[in-house]
């Protein structure tokens, strides 16, 4: 990556990414804007939600459901895995910051 950017934002354009068939995941739609992401940067984050599903398949069901599914909110998110929106929103969180350290040692190693 050649700037910093922000986790978030990062994971936002990773789904639409996604979405659109550019990733490995099953999920396909027309009517998104492009995601200002590379391939290179959505096989990374594609590879760091593979990596989180295997110590913590909650909080990697929780991001591809999130960030796939249009305005989804932790609500929705929680009644189709069968979590409530709090416990939703704190493995989210969880998801996010394991994803946010994995790149924050990518980037020192750089």
């Amino acid at each position: 990556m050649t700037q910093r950017r922000d986790t978030e934002d990062l994971l936002q354009h990773w789904g639409m990414w996604v979405i659109q068939g550019s990733g490995v995941s099953a999920c396909q739609a027309s009517t998104l804007p492009t995601p200002m992401i590379t391939d290179d940067e959505g096989l990374l984050i594609d590879g760091l939600v593979s990596r989180l599903r295997r110590g913590y398949p909650e909080s990697a069901d929780v991001l591809l459901h999130y960030y796939t599914s249009r305005d989804a909110t932790f609500s929705v998110v929680g009644r189709r895995l069968g979590f409530g929106a709090e416990k939703t929103r704190q493995l989210w969180k969880a998801g996010v910051a394991w994803i946010d350290g994995v790149l924050e040692g990518i980037c020192l190693a750089a």
